[in-house]
């Protein structure tokens, strides 16, 4: 009978172990993933949208479309980023995974109207979340789009290296 008793005053805490750390561990919340974004600005010539988006799924294809016929297919990069051109783009401009949500970008009239102003200030807003969220973020030449919205990219991501990465 005393080997029986030591047995289960050994078993017995152990098994309150395995599950305390079992409900601890799936009481932890879970990591909370980025949502994917995008925006429309102009490009090239009159008729031509560009259409960049970050935080999508790396290395996967987006169908990127407008209200009215504009569409492509486009990878993202291993970081989740991608930059489209698409012509003659009319009404609301959407990108979508598939399984994923779909992701308004913003209207082809809203990106053709966009100044050197309006899209520097759109590029130094990505560059600044962007090197926020990583200070890994090194390799800005894969930032489409136009030179106003590169500069604004760059500068952005330069910021926010000071802030938050250096130290």
């Amino acid at each position: 009978m005393d080997g029986r008793r030591v047995r289960l005053a050994v078993l017995t805490p152990l098994a309150v172990s395995a599950l305390t750390a079992g409900a601890v561990t799936a009481a932890a919340p879970p990591a909370a993933a980025a949502s994917p974004t995008c925006g429309v600005s102009r490009a090239d010539g009159p008729t031509h949208l560009e259409v960049v988006g970050e935080d999508f799924e790396p290395d996967k294809a987006v169908f990127v479309e407008s209200a009215h016929g504009a569409e492509g297919t486009v990878r993202t990069d291993a970081a989740g980023a991608f930059s489209a051109t698409i012509s003659h783009a009319a009404g609301t401009v959407s990108a979508r995974q598939v399984g994923g949500p779909e992701v308004r970008c913003g209207t082809a009239e809203q990106g053709a109207r966009m100044n050197a102003q309006e899209q520097y200030a759109a590029g130094y807003k990505a560059g600044y979340a962007a090197m926020k969220n990583d200070c890994d973020v090194r390799d800005l030449k894969r930032v489409p789009v136009n030179d106003n919205f590169r500069n604004g990219f760059e500068d952005g991501a330069a910021a926010a290296g000071k802030k938050f990465c250096e130290g």
